[in-house]
């Protein structure tokens, strides 16, 4: 490290940062000049404070950030150190710290910062002549004490540097005993500590740490946005997670009671706060003659689609007339050849058996008809009379044309009797279902009750049916279910190709699978299409009782039906995701860039008191305190207990408090007499602890001067009250 002289230094940093004379005190020369008043320093991992210790209050408090980057279009580098990095884009992209957790690492980063200090303060000599008091966390490493040392008595000449533990100080500046004792629940940026003062010191013995602070529950906040919105428009940054931490989240009194309050949608909408990100609503810039042009193009496009659709309708109707011509004909020649040929003939054409062809004549029949009646743009064509042709001649006396003109009539002849077959079959369903539809009307008007009583069993049961459906169906998507594992045993079963158990006679080893009907039925049970339909059916049985209930039953609500209840808008995720009120449009553009907090209010602030939330295999806080208390003896304890002092800028989360008096009540004995208290500024306090301590004479007392320095090395440390205890 070079040693230079302060003024240069600064002029320096002056340079390329612009500063102006009005951001830099010009009171030093009459405040503190050649006074030798100590120096504060609160070095915190989130923020830097400093000031004098003979005023109240700091004079400097940001971010201890310092962004270096260099600027392109000055072609020159810049230096911005604490909240000037958030007026740059590029200098937030480039910010860094010079902490790791909350111990000091990167020391070139912290010289900037110092610089930053020393100049906004006004300081102008070529040393700084203040004592200097700073902060440390709790058992700070020896190594990242002796080369701050080194910075602050080699680079800038301080006379001497004494270093103290942040929240003994808070504990100090809110006139509380050292001699009494008490517990101190110190949580900050990146760490929470609890520290138990005992016998006019802290006890650092017994001082336990949680890996969880405000840094953290940020970070937790914003993994549980993105997992919450993978497809969010906008990239959530640090600070608006931590915006959010800060502004929406509070401490649960009950946790799983609060949990089932949120999952309630009646009290749902209290709690749920609805953040709206910028946006930019997209602009229709086309004029009247584009629209124009454009429906123009479509009209065109569309008579296209019609054209082409026509044909392929005109080619189906082709192919399904051949079609049905070969069946006809197939089953016409049964009565000129024998079973056998006409059975392998029926074989090499896919076809099992007579019924099976009567079946397919059928069917082509139904899809020739169905395909005219879309040729010719109706809906259904009702044959009223019946083809009369001349069937009876024999082909041998007919010539190729009155042979084709045969075949056509026969055709017709045929769709006509199906059509037949078919209305009578409609109409006797129709007459039975007005039948029972009369007869069900009639109990509804005779026995009104047990009727709807009736109704409610048949539903309950088809509603039971339907269950089962689902779940057979999530089960067969879980490979290891009961359900899906016997599906692939009747699928290994089919393709196996097992060995005989015993010698067989020669000619009895075919595979005569089909030859029995049922073998045909073990399709039915590896068919995922057949599940489907059936789940369909009993589904669409399962409304038609939903619709009778709805008509006649006041209690059963359109909410209680099975398609809300299962609607994804009415789950629990849904609810979280896109709130209840306003209804959430897909279409509504600002809605697009919208959170929803809700659970995350509460969730975020739990894992102080269940680490396990985060992933941290530690005791929460309030097992902590228990474990730490419990190591003292019961009259300490009881004495300890008076005062559990809280402090830290990430103990401001509402309810924190009393969360905490419930908490540790139901650890301690009914007769201990429990106090809470909190921090009057839980960010400041420890500023002004120091400041209070650094006008006594103890500071100058435990303050190492740069001749002990020099003697005893940078890591050396002289014992007190607020410090941490030398380690050699």
């Amino acid at each position: 490290m070079s040693i230079d002289t302060l003024q240069t230094k600064i002029k320096n940093i002056a340079e390329r940062r612009n500063f102006t004379p009005n951001h830099t005190a010009t009171d030093y020369e009459t405040v503190a000049f050649n006074t030798g008043i100590p120096l504060i320093i609160d070095n915190g991992s989130y923020q830097c404070r400093v000031g004098w210790a003979n005023e109240d209050s700091p004079r400097l408090q940001f971010d201890s950030m310092v962004s270096k980057y260099r600027d392109r279009k000055i072609n020159q580098s810049i230096l911005l150190v604490g909240n000037d990095i958030y007026t740059d884009a590029t200098a937030k992209s480039n910010a860094k710290t010079a902490f790791d957790g909350n111990v000091v690492y990167n020391f070139e980063t912290m010289e900037y910062i110092l610089d930053y200090v020393f100049y906004k303060l006004g300081i102008n000599t070529d040393k700084v002549y203040h004592p200097i008091l700073m902060t440390e966390p709790v058992c700070n490493p020896n190594h990242s004490r002796k080369l701050m040392s080194e910075l602050l008595f080699e680079c800038y000449g301080v006379p001497s540097v004494c270093y103290g533990i942040d929240a003994l100080f808070s504990f100090h500046a809110n006139n509380l005993s050292f001699d009494e004792g008490g517990i101190v629940l110190s949580s900050g940026h990146t760490t929470t500590h609890v520290i138990p003062v005992f016998g006019g010191h802290g006890r650092l013995e017994h001082t336990k740490r949680i890996s969880y602070g405000g840094l953290t529950a940020t970070d937790y906040m914003l993994k549980l946005m993105q997992l919450k919105y993978p497809t969010f428009p906008t990239k959530m940054t640090i600070n608006q997670a931590q915006h959010l931490v800060h502004n929406y989240t509070y401490v649960a009194q009950d946790y799983f009671k609060e949990l089932k309050e949120y999952s309630n949608p009646v009290t749902f909408a209290d709690k749920d706060r609805i953040i709206q990100f910028p946006y930019v609503p997209p602009a229709n810039e086309k004029t009247e003659e584009e629209l124009a042009r454009q429906e123009e193009r479509r009209q065109e496009q569309a008579r296209r689609l019609k054209e082409q659709a026509a044909k392929i309708r005109m080619q189906k109707l082709k192919d399904l007339e051949n079609n049905l011509e070969s069946y006809v004909q197939l089953r016409e020649s049964r009565l000129s050849m024998r079973r056998s040929e006409w059975m392998a003939k029926l074989k090499d054409n896919r076809v099992g058996d007579e019924a099976e062809l009567e079946e397919i004549i059928q069917k082509t029949e139904k899809s020739v008809q169905r395909a005219r009646n879309k040729l010719l743009g109706i809906d259904e064509v009702e044959i009223k009379v019946r083809p009369i042709s001349s069937l009876d001649i024999p082909d041998d006396q007919l010539n190729d044309a009155e042979k084709k003109e045969k075949k056509k009539q026969i055709a017709a002849r045929s769709l006509y009797e199906t059509r037949q077959r078919q209305k009578e079959a409609k109409e006797l369903a129709k007459r039975q279902q007005e039948e029972e539809e009369r007869a069900e009307e009639q109990r509804r008007i005779n026995d009104f009750e047990g009727w709807l009583n009736e109704l409610k069993s048949s539903y309950e049961g088809q509603l039971d049916k339907v269950k089962s459906l689902k779940r057979k169906k999530e089960q067969l998507l879980d490979r290891r279910s009961h359900a899906s594992q016997l599906r692939m045993k009747s699928i290994a079963n089919l393709a196996s190709d097992a060995p005989q158990q015993k010698r067989r006679r020669r000619g009895q080893d075919e595979d005569t699978f089909g030859m029995d009907d049922n073998d045909w039925s073990i399709y039915k049970e590896i068919s995922k299409e057949e599940d489907a339909w059936e789940e369909e059916e009993e589904l669409t049985q399962l409304r038609e009782y939903e619709g009778k209930l709805l008509q006649y039953d006041p209690a059963f609500l359109p909410e209680h039906t099975f398609d809300a209840k299962n609607s994804q808008q009415n789950s629990l995720v849904y609810m979280l995701t896109r709130g209840i009120s306003p209804p959430y449009d897909p279409e509504n553009f600002g809605q697009m860039h919208q959170l929803h907090v809700n659970i995350e209010r509460i969730r975020v602030p739990e894992a102080l008191f269940q680490p396990s939330i985060v992933g941290l295999d530690q005791a929460g806080v309030v097992e902590t305190i228990g474990d730490i208390v419990n190591r003292f003896d019961p009259d300490d304890r009881r004495q300890m207990v008076k005062s559990v002092f809280v402090t830290g800028g990430h103990t401001q989360t509402p309810g924190l408090l009393p969360r905490l008096e419930v908490s540790l009540k139901s650890i301690l004995p009914s007769d201990a007499s429990l106090k809470i208290v909190h921090a009057k500024d839980p960010v400041l306090d420890a500023w002004r602890g120091a400041a209070l301590w650094a006008n006594t004479e103890d500071f100058y007392k435990y303050a190492v001067t740069r001749q002990e320095y020099q003697e005893c090395g940078g890591d050396y440390l002289k014992e007190h009250r607020f410090g941490n205890v030398y380690r050699t």
